[in-house]
């Protein structure tokens, strides 16, 4: 959906249009905003679109150190349009000002009706200030759903108005308003018949992009506008009153696509073949979209709400998030399965149905039931199993299309013992060198994971790529008589065998040996950086790492130390490590447990020490002494 597919698109379109020195980092201190002004006024439209939200912007900054050149973007789309762009520098208006307005394209498949207004600006030196005025119009209610107060400088004063006319029937909900010293002052303008809502914000820092961050309608203030309806002077028009209305702009998008489904029932039919019962033709299916059809984010005009054609994506092979779940859909209902779209909010955004808006969902996949259950199947994951789940979408509200009417209901939640990676390893020492069977056992997404890891390694198959992975790219670490489990087949475990050589593995020193016995070391540099890290981190999912490695102990020889044992059992993690011997045996175990993927800023703390705990006992190595 809109939001999901914009994220990628707006950042390959700037790195295009402006040059990457203009972007400033967030705690950039030469560049400020001084003053921000931003103001919605609903008016009316015409017979197409009844209701407009005209919008100017006002936006003063000021250089504080030394000259700088920054660039300025609005971004619109064929539901909107940039009116007038002027700025200003050092008082005097920029003659001639041409800002660029572009689309993009990748391998001439990559298309979006989101469009980018943007120049660069001025600011000649120290002191002086720059100023730029734009104007917009949206031309439909529906798509003005978010503002937001941040910025990416920081911002001395920042004041937002909305003018709504007692004509236009809307709620503006205050998000992430507590602690952020928001003033709001409600007034109404008796000539005009029209509230007005003034926000007004100071010393706001600038917005701070940090991997594995959660989305910002977790973090920043802003508010969510929910427009009803207008009563107009042809009559009342409907927007998005309750999730009912919302449903029903949905259904008409949907039912309009011009499916076609004898064009796809064939491929079904190929694909769905050899399958001996239902269960085995669902997951038939939906493994083959997941392996044929690639994922491109795709917009266009109204398409970034309608699916495309199923048998378009089936043709072109290529598809968004809609496109993938109708395709599916279709090729379920074909071979006479109740299959069923399905829209969704990913856990990027904060909101469930609760709010009738477009804002609060921007993804599609697809629901089956079969035998008394209900699935849903994303095809955009591309290794994931049948009835397993991506931490994104996981317990996650969903609208499933029911006719005239809909269903509410939750994507199942998983435990990490969906996504189990194994690993044991039978070991033997042979000069300085170790050697031995390994043997791995992956599920969920550690099976993604590892998939895409390996394909996106570019080598030119599969099986080599997958060795380049298994190595850690390690040339000391090497492995032969590879054996795998069927890779096209993610539904179910994937296993990998292989023979290893680990050379110099193994240090003597006189009459002592000192081996390290692991040697993938996972999160050993999982600290988090307490000094610029500004919000929570979220992992990318629950996850449950076991690994064990059995040494035989050569002849002549004894253990001398073990490894003290490592035992951290945290409510949202586990970090566990021990030795023992069995016989003439060393058993190493580890198991690195994810429960919770949400970390909280006020436990960085405690997860750091625990890190560095972790990484303590990777250091320390099994010794070994003649007898």
């Amino acid at each position: 959906m809109r939001t999901l597919c914009k994220c990628l698109y707006f950042s390959i379109l700037l790195l295009h249009l402006l040059p990457a020195h203009a972007f400033p980092a967030a705690d950039d201190k030469n560049i400020v905003i001084k003053e921000r002004k931003e103001r919605y006024e609903f008016t009316r439209g015409d017979a197409k679109n009844p209701v407009w939200i005209n919008q100017l912007f006002s936006t003063t900054y000021r250089c504080n150190e030394f000259r700088g050149t920054i660039p300025y973007t609005e971004f619109y789309d064929d539901y909107s349009r940039i009116g007038e762009v002027k700025a200003y520098v050092n008082g005097d208006r920029v003659k001639g000002l041409r800002p660029q307005h572009g689309y993009h394209s990748i391998e001439g498949f990559f298309y979006s009706d989101a469009r980018v207004c943007g120049f660069m600006l001025d600011l000649e030196k120290k002191g002086t200030e720059s100023r730029v005025e734009l104007e917009k119009t949206v031309l439909d209610p529906r798509y003005f759903t978010s503002i937001y107060f941040h910025e990416d400088f920081f911002v001395e004063q920042k004041e937002i108005t909305l003018v709504v006319p007692r004509w236009m029937h809307l709620d503006i909900k205050e998000m992430n308003f507590a602690g952020a010293g928001i003033t709001k002052n409600k007034s109404f303008d008796e000539k005009n018949n029209a509230d007005i809502y003034t926000y007004t914000i100071s010393g706001q820092k600038a917005a701070k992009k940090e991997p594995l961050a959660p989305g910002p309608s977790y973090v920043y203030p802003h508010l969510v506008v929910c427009s009803h309806y207008a009563e107009t002077e042809n009559g009342r028009i409907g927007y998005f009153s309750n999730v009912q209305d919302l449903y029903d702009w949905y259904r008409r998008l949907v039912k309009d696509i011009g499916n076609d489904p004898e064009a796809v029932k064939t491929t079904a039919l190929q694909v769905a073949k050899d399958a001996g019962n239902d269960l085995a033709k669902v997951k038939a299916v939906y493994t083959w979209v997941q392996e044929n059809i690639r994922y491109i984010a795709f917009e266009d005009g109204i398409a970034g709400f309608r699916p495309a054609k199923a048998q378009d994506v089936l043709q072109k092979k290529y598809g968004d998030c809609k496109g993938m779940a109708n395709l599916l859909k279709e090729m379920l209902v074909s071979l006479g399965f109740d299959a069923r779209l399905c829209w969704i909010g990913t856990r990027h955004i904060a909101y469930d149905y609760s709010m009738p808006t477009l804002s609060v969902d921007n993804h599609m996949i697809c629901a089956v039931y079969l035998q008394g259950r209900q699935y849903f199947l994303d095809a955009t994951e591309t290794y994931i199993g049948f009835d397993q789940y991506a931490e994104r979408i996981q317990g996650r509200q969903v609208l499933i299309e029911n006719g005239d009417q809909y269903n509410l209901a939750r994507v199942p939640s998983r435990t990490c013992e969906q996504n189990r990676q194994e690993e044991k390893r039978s070991l033997r020492i042979e000069g300085n060198h170790l050697t031995g069977a390994t043997g791995h056992r992956y599920t969920g997404e550690c099976t993604e994971f590892l998939l895409t890891q390996a394909h996106a390694t570019k080598k030119e198959n599969l099986g080599e790529a997958l060795q380049q992975y298994l190595t850690n790219d390690n040339r000391l670490y090497g492995i032969s008589n590879v054996e795998t489990s069927d890779l096209h087949n993610w539904s179910t475990d994937l296993t990998i065998r292989y023979d290893l050589l680990h050379k110099d593995a193994v240090n003597s020193f006189g009459d002592e040996m000192y081996i390290d016995l692991d040697f993938r070391k996972e999160m050993d540099d999982a600290d988090i950086d307490t000094t610029t890290r500004v919000h929570d981190l979220w992992l990318s999912f629950k996850r449950q790492l076991l690994q064990e490695t059995s040494l035989a102990i050569p002849a002549g020889f004894r253990v001398k130390t073990l490894p003290e044992p490592l035992s951290i059992d945290h409510p949202k993690y586990a970090f566990k490590a021990g030795y023992e011997v069995k016989g003439n045996q060393v058993i190493y175990r580890k198991e690195i447990t994810i429960k919770d993927t949400r970390l909280l800023k006020s436990e960085f703390s405690r997860w750091n020490s625990d890190i560095r705990k972790l990484r303590q006992t990777y250091l320390e190595q099994l010794t070994l002494t003649k007898k």
